[in-house]
């Protein structure tokens, strides 16, 4: 097969390329903004992809020159290339988070990127081989790359791109501009122009402007006029400036001029002209010849267009690595060019000319390693601080121009404040949040003019203080850009000012806690926690700090269902309230209630309670008393106190009910959580009564497809299916899915509720194919959107671990129903009735697979915590520990099972008394337990009484047709067996004899526990 190669042509291979790696570039920094910190190798791809394409960009433009040998020899390394650069595409279009991935999906797909990690470190180490073999081509072949290049032609090595791109404008125009970032290297791209330009058009005058103020404007003219001689240039009394202007505009030699640092508007296009005065519109003064040329450097977009009559500026960027590994190693001793470390600090320096100027004058002075540098700059953010804010003089700078990054931003900072000082206040915003995915919304002011906003953000994009691609919601500040902004506010000592406004802002803007917000609530997170870390511990903040953290501590809670860190936040919040406010203050008492909320969850609701109570005894408001009562109800509710909750329920619901009327949504919220209350009590009647009186109320206020209607709908299956009723269950949760799913979509956390409800359903009705597939989506669901150890994602796990167990797949349902019961335990803690439930679900698994020595260790733990959870005389723990003794006497330990019995038993006797029937089947498994220790008496005895009990109730025990049950037959052959044992077959006869309805069974003694 021909090589693709010699199929598609050199040029195209390399056009391919060339788009294959701009759109790997873009897909990098997409990662990078929404996971933060990528990978090392992926970070390593992202500064080597730039290098590789301007490579190839160069290779291109000489490939008309190139022979048939070169191209030969260029191949195989541009085909690995490719071939490269698609196995990095298949690669990030797994692990790229898109807009619409939950924070979940996010981790999950980062997670997948380190598993990638050693994959992208091969491809890396092949691209990188190949750029070594292109760059050493090309410093054989290009004098732009030769390391024995002129120091003019180093320097302006970065910025041959830049510098095509003037031809080309030239070529039709006769101006042009430079605009990019402070310290980016506009100035030296127009030096290097010049050297270019001259040797071009040797007869030629070069003049260079330095026009940052209208005094260097003006003295760089007469130093023109001086030196071309004008007639009479001394003693003239004209304006000079204008004697230039008209000298130039009549010159009939061609000249070329450059207006460097033309950062001013205001200089240029004056609110008032005042021709000919300091401050005057200087754009008038710029001359126009058929013979001239104008290049304009500037950090302001807007100025290069209406000097350059409205053409797009020629954007001038950070280097590409090779360009700035050129510039910092050629200011390096020899031995320290080649070091790792050489690119991780250019990474550091943002590929900006000034930064990395600035830090190799920096280690020549002070004579430092890259290493130690890099050491150094990574301390602190203040050491970083200080680092870009000490400059060093460079004699290619004129000598007025700042010489560190932070010097030179501030005269950006300057401009800015001047021309507009809402953008500036728009900057200092930026500086004290997190500088990533800033939303524009969060940058508007309440009732801002659209006009005010967006010229306000297009100063920020002109002066390349901010990226923002067109049309879209969010906002990026380089890195060095907000540490110098902060310094400039530190000098100013404003930076704890605008601190306090995030933190205000943010605590104005951050969203009340619901599925319904929660991108938005995503969104904001970030910059919350870079406000809450550096807010000012002061007075005037205390207010806001609490508030912010009250809502990110309820979006924790009701929403991600991150209850630990909910909890430490609401407890932070409530603390600062109570430094300030009154215990009868109602933002106070709002804090008390997200902080019980957190407690329930959190196995503290003795302290949830509590703290309520206390909350209720000073609440003075009528709507935040009953709120109390409401949240109390809940909390209550968590806890299984499932009496006192419907007490506070009740009361809630008359007290709105009062308020309110009766068909107040606080009203009907009250009476649906009463019912939830009773369908937990087992009272599925009463339950079922009021959530059809709730469900009518929200079809008809609320509509059909209310999520707070679909949520009744699906309490009232859930009700039925309590009761029996599957089909009518079934139709309600499949009313409650089909609506979710068409209105919130499949993914969403209430529509996996709907499914998970229905799987269950299913399996009651014996459909297990039919609801194990709906659980397996519903669980994966839950983990993609919430993630595994999200509550809901692991009662999704329980119920599917139970369903597969029962389809004959136990090992894989062991494997969820262990992972929820970790979940369960690090979520809520081990005295929790889901982490209990999960955990006797899994003993009971082990149980019914015979797996009893599995089985044993998992009860002894579980059933103290039952009895401090509980109590020893719960339902719950009394179940488990005739599991429990059942699980003993399989394992042959009967003095145990022993103890295990008399235990139950003494309960059972004292709450339901010895004519309950469970009370005598504790007795008839105790009875097990003394035949398996050889004391057949005492265990005759009591299988005799056993017996002898249910013949007194037989029909009060016996099937449904009549005949006796197994247990009757299984006490009647134990009773045998004991008899037999001890060589009393006359009794075994009168035994016979005495209950003839029961059929003969046999029964060993390795038969014990079985039952």
């Amino acid at each position: 097969m021909a090589d693709p190669i010699t199929i598609i042509g050199l040029v195209a291979t390399i056009i391919q390329l060339v788009e294959f790696g701009t759109t790997l570039i873009l897909r990098l920094r997409q990662a990078s903004e929404k996971i933060g910190e990528v990978p090392a190798a992926f970070a390593d791809i992202s500064i080597r992809l730039p290098l590789l394409i301007d490579c190839l960009d160069r290779i291109k433009h000489d490939a008309a020159g190139l022979s048939e040998t070169t191209k030969t020899a260029l191949s195989p390394v541009i085909g690995s290339c490719l071939d490269q650069v698609k196995l990095l595409d298949d690669i990030l279009v797994k692990i790229t988070p898109r807009l619409e991935d939950s924070d979940w999906r996010i981790g999950k797909k980062t997670i997948l990127g380190l598993g990638l990690e050693s994959k992208v470190q091969k491809i890396n180490a092949t691209i990188k081989d190949n750029i070594q073999i292109l760059t050493l081509y090309q410093s054989i072949e290009s004098p732009l790359v030769s390391l024995q290049c002129t120091a003019v032609l180093a320097s302006a090595l970065p910025v041959a791109s830049p510098i095509f791109m003037l031809d080309k404008r030239f070529a039709d125009h006769s101006r042009a501009a430079l605009a990019g970032i402070g310290g980016v290297g506009k100035s030296q791209v127009a030096i290097e122009y010049c050297y270019r330009y001259r040797q071009a058009n040797p007869a030629t005058h070069i003049f260079w402007i330095y026009a940052s103020t209208y005094a260097r404007f003006s003295q760089a003219y007469e130093d023109i006029g001086s030196k071309l001689g004008l007639p009479n240039w001394d003693s003239t009394k004209e304006n000079k400036i204008d004697l230039v202007t008209r000298q130039l505009n009549n010159e009939a030699s061609p000249w070329f001029m450059v207006i460097d640092n033309a950062d001013d508007m205001s200089l240029f296009y004056p609110e008032k002209d005042t021709v000919g005065k300091e401050g005057s519109a200087l754009a008038r003064q710029l001359p126009i010849s058929s013979g001239g040329k104008i290049l304009i450097t500037t950090r302001d977009s807007r100025v290069a267009e209406r000097l350059t009559n409205r053409k797009a500026p020629i954007k001038v960027y950070p280097m590409t690595l090779v360009e700035a590994t050129h510039l910092l190693c050629s200011k390096l001793p020899d031995d320290e060019r080649f070091q790792a470390e050489v690119e991780e600090l250019i990474g550091e320096l943002g590929f900006l000319p000034l930064a990395i100027t600035q830090a190799a004058a920096f280690m020549a002075e002070n004579f430092l390693t890259v290493t130690e540098y890099l050491m150094l700059l990574k301390k602190t953010e203040a050491d970083f601080k200080d680092f870009i804010s000490h400059g060093l003089e460079d004699p290619r700078r004129d000598v007025e121009s700042e010489s560190s990054i932070m010097r030179t931003w501030k005269l950006s900072f300057d401009h800015i404040e001047k021309q507009k000082p809402r953008a500036a206040e728009m900057l200092y915003f930026m500086a004290v949040i997190d500088r990533q995915r800033i939303p524009k919304s969060l940058l508007r002011k309440n009732n801002e003019k659209e006009i005010e906003f967006v010229t306000a953000l297009g100063t920020l994009q002109a002066f390349s203080l901010v990226n923002t691609q067109k049309g879209g919601e969010f906002v990026e500040l380089h890195r060095l850009v907000q540490l110098s902004t902060q310094t400039w506010l530190e000098l100013q000592d404003a930076l704890d000012v605008w601190q306090r406004v995030a933190v205000l802002v943010l605590a104005n803007r951050f969203p009340s806690a619901s599925f319904q917000s929660r991108e938005k609530c995503e969104t904001l997170l970030p910059h919350v926690q870079v406000a809450l870390a550096n807010a000012p511990d002061v007075e005037s903040t205390k207010l806001y700090r609490a508030q912010l953290l009250d809502a990110v501590a309820w979006y924790d809670i009701e929403v991600k269902g991150q209850w630990a860190s909910g909890y430490t936040k609401a407890r932070a919040a409530l603390s600062l309230y109570e430094e300030m406010l009154q215990e009868d203050d109602d933002e106070l008492i709002r804090s008390q209630n997200v902080l019980a909320s957190a407690m329930s969850y959190v196995a503290r609701s003795a302290e949830a309670e509590a703290l309520l109570r206390q909350a209720l005894g000073n609440s003075k408001n009528q709507n935040t008393h009953v709120m109390i009562i409401r949240n109390l109800s809940a909390v209550l509710f968590v806890a299984r106190k499932l009496e006192g909750a419907a007490e506070f329920a009740i009361e809630a619901w008359e007290a709105d009910d009062k308020l309110h009327g009766p068909d107040h949504e606080l009203t009907i919220t009250d009476m649906f959580n009463l019912a939830n209350i009773r369908n937990l009590q087992g009272n599925h009647k009463e339950a079922g009564h009021l959530y059809q009186k709730t469900l009518a109320f929200r079809e008809k206020d609320l509509g059909p497809d209310h999520p707070d209607t679909l949520i009744n709908v699906d309490a009232l299956g859930s009700n039925m299916r309590s009761e029996g009723r599957f089909e009518e269950a079934e139709a309600m949760h499949r009313k409650a899915l089909a609506a979710r799913t068409k209105q919130l979509g499949p993914k969403h956390t209430d529509t996996l509720i709907s499914m998970d409800n229905l799987s269950l359903v299913l399996a009651n009705q014996g459909r297990l194919t039919e609801s194990i597939e709906l659980a397996e989506e519903a669980l994966k669901g839950f983990e993609e959107e919430l993630g595994p150890d999200h509550p809901h994602s692991l009662t999704a796990a329980v119920g599917l671990g139970l369903r597969l167990s029962q389809a004959g797949n136990p090992t894989r349902g062991i494997s969820l129903l262990k992972h929820a019961c970790k979940g369960r335990e690090q979520v809520f803690g081990l005295l929790h009735r889901d982490t209990l439930d999960g955990i006797r679900d899994l003993a009971w698994q082990y149980h019914m697979l015979k797996r009893f020595d599995d089985a044993e260790p998992i009860y002894k733990r579980l059933i103290p915590a039952q009895e401090g959870f509980y109590g020893p005389e719960h339902w719950k723990t009394l179940s488990s520990y005739n599991e429990f003794g059942n699980v003993l006497r399989s394992l042959g330990k009967f003095v145990e099972a022993e103890y295990v019995e008399r235990k139950v038993i003494s309960i059972r006797e004292k709450t339901m008394g010895m004519e309950d029937e469970s009370y005598r089947s504790n007795v008839y498994a105790l009875g097990l337990d003394l035949a398996g220790q050889e004391r057949l008496p005492e265990a005759e005895e009591l299988l005799r009484a056993v017996l002898e009990w249910y013949a007194q109730n037989w029909e009060d025990y016996s099937a449904s047709d009549g005949l006796v049950t197994i247990r009757q037959i299984s006490i009647f052959a134990h009773l045998k067996d004991v008899l037999e044992r001890q060589g009393k077959p006359s009794e075994v006869g009168a035994l016979n004899e005495r209950f003839p309805e029961v059929p003969g069974y046999g029964f060993a003694l390795s038969d014990y526990g079985k039952d």
